[in-house]
């Protein structure tokens, strides 16, 4: 499974690292297959207490492209508080920076075997033409 980022969501998301606003938020897009293209990034300051109701609500209005979420706090018992049943079936982006602000991702797929879990895979970024 890999998570294709494309340009106009990279620069966002290194926007939002370099202000240090909006620290998580929804990542929205499509599916082909196994693969996931986040063509937009949704900042939601309260998505690590998000409910099935209010995924719901967020999802539908966005036409049910919510393919995900994003956590500038890499900490795990923090964004373990995501996972709920909602959540099965998304993705994950943890994003640190460097010394040079430049953007760290480790992407998650998120899934439920008796118990909900992360399970690694790749990001790329698509460049602009």
């Amino acid at each position: 499974m890999d998570v294709y980022l494309t340009w106009e969501a990279s620069e966002y998301l290194e926007g939002l690292a370099l202000s240090r606003s909006c620290l998580e938020g929804i990542l929205l897009g499509h599916r082909r297959g196994h693969e996931y293209y986040i063509e937009q990034v949704f900042p939601y300051l309260e998505v690590l207490s998000m409910t099935d109701e209010e995924f719901t609500q967020i999802n539908r209005h966005f036409n049910d492209r919510v393919m995900g979420f994003y956590s500038f706090n890499s900490d795990k018992e923090i964004t373990q508080k995501l996972l709920g049943p909602f959540s099965v079936g998304k993705i994950l982006i943890r994003i640190g920076t460097d010394k040079k602000k430049h953007l760290k991702m480790d992407s998650f797929y998120i899934d439920y075997d008796e118990k909900f879990c992360l399970k690694s895979n790749k990001v790329h970024s698509i460049k602009k033409d």
